[in-house]
């Protein structure tokens, strides 16, 4: 019963939320109107069909890779190898991570867990949580002496992240400027700041100091490597490999803070000869630093893995984990991990993957006995 009962919420929940995908994807739908080579309208309407009937969700995919354009040459098989968003997040990453989900929405708890297991991440120097301060020892301490410690500091830059964001946002970059730290808008990261900071739940890190070849591609931020992996019975593999990379003088490299993204060679470190961005553009070389891709091999890429693989192994009861890696001046640093893993981003580079991800039958996910798994 407990399963049906799963079926009905899901099919339930999936309708409900798709005016949220009606707006994420709105630039797509506004390029699938303006489009002068579509299909036939009564083959678009057949292909959503099928897939709706395949995935059991609207097929949102289909507007974003175009599948309506007349010269569009996927079958509808190869079509329906595209995982769309609702069934990635609200049930096939939900039942790889059950109830450990915690364990990387929230950055403090990962990051404890980090020191606990000595994995190299960036330095911890200030948690915001339920209205009140932590130092790095997660001992309570006053706003001013939180100021005071953090302007003492020789950083060149600070990270004030959400403890439960997501895609980058809501993350502010300050830099060392004299005795204090002051942001691009000219903020100073001082007693009335950090204040307004006992509002929410934040964590404030350390910058690091980046591979000096990662910075010729693009010095202004952190590039990072997001790693998909997949741990059955404790074997660990890298099903998939992206480069995110900052633009526009952002300091931040999320795809949805307007960073572009490149697919890597899992067994080599190579990039491929394009970078895409989320509106469908692609980039030979850098738009800012003019790096071109083509042939470039990520160095030290062989620890990258390394130090990949050994983290999913420390947590193999999640099957998939979307790692953010960082490659600084000493070594490979996890940035953070992800439970689900933007689905855009892989199938861009990737194409359809759910061949990859093993989804043979996705009806046989929407019948599960697990109803403690809900919908946010």
């Amino acid at each position: 019963m407990k399963k049906y009962i799963y079926y009905i919420v899901k099919r339930l929940s999936e309708k409900s939320i798709r005016g949220r995908y009606k707006e994420k994807y709105k630039f797509e739908f506004e390029e699938f109107e303006r489009c002068e080579v579509k299909k036939k309208s009564s083959l678009i309407k057949k292909e959503k069909k099928i897939l709706f009937n395949y995935w059991k969700a609207y097929p949102f995919q289909y507007y974003r890779y175009k599948f309506y354009r007349s010269d569009c040459n996927l079958s509808i098989d190869e079509m329906k190898n595209y995982i769309p968003d609702y069934f990635a997040y609200y049930v096939f990453f939900p039942q790889a991570f059950k109830d450990r989900n915690v364990l990387f929405e929230d950055k403090k708890i990962f990051s404890f867990l980090c020191d606990g297991y000595r994995i190299n991440q960036p330095n911890n120097l200030l948690f915001v949580s339920n209205k009140r301060l932590f130092n790095n020892k997660n001992e309570l301490c006053s706003v001013e002496q939180a100021v005071e410690n953090i302007n003492h500091l020789k950083f060149k830059k600070i990270f004030v992240k959400p403890t439960f964001g997501v895609g980058g946002k809501g993350i502010n970059v300050f830099h060392k400027e004299g005795d204090c730290y002051i942001n691009n808008e000219n903020e100073v990261l001082d007693i009335e700041y950090v204040n307004l900071l006992l509002k929410d739940d934040f964590i404030i890190q350390s910058g690091i100091i980046q591979n000096k070849y990662l910075n010729e591609i693009y010095p202004h931020s952190i590039n990072t490597f997001r790693m998909f992996t997949e741990c059955n019975q404790n074997e660990v593999k890298i099903l998939f490999s992206i480069l995110r990379i900052g633009r526009n003088k952002n300091e931040v490299d999320n795809a949805s803070s307007g960073g572009i993204y490149i697919k890597i060679s899992t067994e080599n470190g190579e990039l491929d000869k394009y970078a895409l961005s989320g509106n469908g553009e692609s980039f030979s070389e850098h738009p800012d630093t003019n790096f071109k891709f083509e042939n470039f091999v990520i160095p030290e890429w062989d620890k990258i893995k390394k130090f990949t693989t050994d983290l999913a192994l420390m947590f193999s009861e999640v099957k998939y984990i979307g790692w953010d890696i960082a490659l600084s001046s000493e070594g490979p640093i996890v940035i953070e991990a992800n439970n689900g893993p933007d689905i855009s981003l892989l199938q861009d580079c990737y194409g359809g993957i759910s061949n990859v991800l093993n989804i043979k039958k996705p009806i046989r996910f929407l019948f599960n006995n697990d109803f403690h798994i809900v919908d946010k």
